[in-house]
């Protein structure tokens, strides 16, 4: 899961802290630089998750955007990050999205780093409180926490 609040019930261990980029269409102002400030995207046209699709990244990349006083003019709200990458791919708006999406290789795709070193997004493990942590459990996590990009 992503940074989010738990319920008492369910424990949590950080497997991954990564950056977030922005993204943009090849052809945008912006896709020549190295890297960016978040507010370089304050007046842009915005990509975005649904609020109502039960991703964490919506309130993680809304709560970096509201800390550098950035309101985003929305333009398409949707549920899954790869319509987000298809319809920053046809020039639609930009968004922002964690590194881990870049593995999406869209060639209108334009992925640049965030200079702020706020912009980030925690994947957790996340497990029942009431069951105790077994060999299989703990083999796992020791796979996912090995494995990590």
């Amino acid at each position: 899961m992503r940074n989010t609040p738990l319920p008492a019930d369910l424990r949590h261990q950080l497997l991954l802290s990564e950056p977030l980029y922005a993204v943009v269409h090849k052809a945008h102002p912006l896709a020549d630089a190295d890297k960016i400030s978040v507010t370089a995207l304050a007046v842009e046209p915005f990509v975005f998750f649904d609020p109502q699709g039960g991703t964490a990244l919506y309130s993680d990349i809304l709560a970096l955007l509201h800390r550098y006083h950035i309101k985003p003019f929305i333009t398409q709200e949707v549920g899954e990050a790869m319509t987000i990458l298809g319809l920053v791919a046809t020039g639609l708006g930009v968004s922002i999205l964690p590194a881990s999406f870049r593995r999406a290789r869209l060639a209108d795709l334009v992925w640049l780093p965030l200079t702020e070193e706020d912009a980030i997004s925690e994947l957790w493990l996340v497990w029942s409180a009431g069951r105790e942590i077994n060999a299989q459990m703990e083999n796992m996590m020791a796979l996912l926490r090995r494995n990590r990009p």
